[in-house]
């Protein structure tokens, strides 16, 4: 099997409908930060205690333990558009439609009372969540299926994150700059405002991105007979079972959870840093923004090339590696320069672990296929879904911690005390950077996944037509 052909299983993608394909990243990275903003939103514009967005986000786990890998598995099972629309495409443009809308819903301000403005975002969030999760899986067992060999996998995750970094700046400018205009981060109408915006443009990206998702006839085909003879799915309780039985699997995801827990530290500890430690207004979270993802437009062909060279598992532990140091050395960023400084090199880590995220996910599940011999890419992800959902959760929690230990209240803004000031700093710097260095260590000891196999087990698949 030398053709790219046989490799591939399916035509490759031309530049223009990689580009159209690769606009998932920039969608759902705006769907993570418009959910990732309600900390913000519901601390200074509603006055709603951390305990109770703890409290939010705990029931939301609690349903995505259910939901997620759920959702995963009747995906694998549905036949019903299999034939006409494709197995996957149907669901990417129902979910990407009830996302947009119940976003726009999330952050409309219904209510001045704690506890109804509570309900409010639970009861919206629970919904989006199972939107977001219907285009997610979809997409994510889509392009596993679609994108078969190494280097187009790098490409993919290349694209994706320079769109996705193009997208960022833009929002890193105009999302302070609406919050500014309309009053500030005290006014949740402010918010609104600013998750309007997002959302017509998401609407307007949505366009060309879900065109490109149709699937050609070969892999309808192939599904509806994989469907036939048994190995498009499998039961829940046999799926789970072997899939928890994975080390390669299991270990990725727990790495990429960690991961994704230390982004969301540094990210939303930024905009409570800058607002309530060194004094200065929320529009001045756009430098850092800018710095991140300027840094990341330089960073993302150095890390392709070095992604090509050495394959996904070393690409990713390397950018782990630069992430942690880089995330412990936040607790010196004691003024603007310094975070700025900072930030820089903390996006050189994030992008290193971005550009080859799509390729070693496929090659996880690839290797899984091989085991059991039944695709089924949208359980697997349910899995990931489930996990790296609950981030959040555990990101706020140390933020809970901290914050009650040191006394910060959010509504107190500069006039909090020197030491719930460090105690801002510090959650969002040694503390998720020991954990991910932790976590670094356990993925370099028990992924084995390398670039040769990664190979092999492709050609493998082709033999056995999956």
């Amino acid at each position: 099997m030398s053709s790219d052909e046989e490799i591939t299983k399916y035509e490759r993608f031309s530049n223009k409908k990689m580009l159209a394909f690769s606009l998932n990243l920039p969608i759902l990275n705006a769907f993570w930060a418009m959910r990732n903003g309600l900390q913000l939103y519901a601390a200074k514009a509603l006055g709603i205690p951390i305990l109770f967005m703890l409290l939010i986000f705990g029931i939301y786990v609690i349903w995505d333990a259910i939901n997620d890998p759920l959702t995963g598995n009747l995906l694998d099972r549905s036949s019903k558009f299999t034939s006409k629309y494709g197995k996957r495409f149907p669901f990417i443009v129902i979910g990407i439609i009830g996302a947009l809308l119940c976003l726009a819903l999330l952050y409309l301000p219904v209510s001045s009372n704690t506890l109804l403005a509570v309900l409010w975002i639970l009861i919206i969030l629970i919904i989006y969540d199972g939107f977001q999760t219907l285009y997610e899986l979809s997409f994510a067992g889509l392009y596993v299926d679609r994108i078969r060999d190494q280097p187009q996998r790098v490409k993919l995750g290349t694209y994706a994150y320079i769109l996705y970094g193009i997208n960022a700046i833009a929002f890193a400018i105009i999302t302070p700059m609406i919050l500014g205009m309309y009053g500030g981060v005290t006014n949740p109408w402010a918010f609104f405002m600013a998750t309007l915006v997002s959302i017509i443009v998401l609407a307007i990206y949505s366009i060309p991105h879900i065109l490109s998702t149709r699937e050609p006839e070969e892999m309808k085909e192939l599904r509806l007979s994989l469907e036939e003879e048994g190995k498009s799915s499998s039961p829940p309780k046999e799926f789970l079972k072997r899939a928890f039985k994975d080390r390669n699997w299991m270990v990725l995801i727990i790495t990429y959870d960690i991961f994704v827990v230390v982004t969301a530290c540094v990210t939303i500890g930024t905009a409570f840093y800058i607002l309530d430690v060194l004094g200065l207004p929320i529009e001045v979270t756009a430098l850092t923004g800018l710095a991140f993802f300027l840094t990341s437009f330089v960073a993302v062909p150095i890390w392709m090339i070095i992604a090509k060279r050495i394959g996904s598992r070393k690409t990713f532990f390397y950018s782990l590696l630069i992430t942690t140091i880089s995330t412990a050395c936040f607790i010196f960023a004691s003024n603007l320069s310094l975070l700025v400084i900072v930030f820089i090199f903390f996006a050189i880590g994030v992008t290193g672990a971005h550009v080859p995220l799509n390729a070693i996910f496929s090659e996880a599940i690839d290797e899984a296929t091989l085991k059991s011999g039944i695709r089924e890419e949208s359980s697997y992800m349910g899995i990931l879904r489930f996990f790296s959902a609950t981030a959040l959760f555990w990101q706020i929690l140390i933020f809970a911690i901290v914050g009650t230990t040191t006394g910060y209240d959010p509504q107190l803004g500069t006039d909090n005390s020197e030491y719930a000031k460090s105690g801002l700093l510090l959650q969002m710097s040694l503390i998720p950077a020991a954990i991910l260095g932790i976590c670094m260590l356990l993925f370099l000891k028990y992924y084995k996944i390398t670039k040769d196999t990664a190979i092999e087990t492709k050609k493998k698949l082709i033999e056995m037509n999956l």
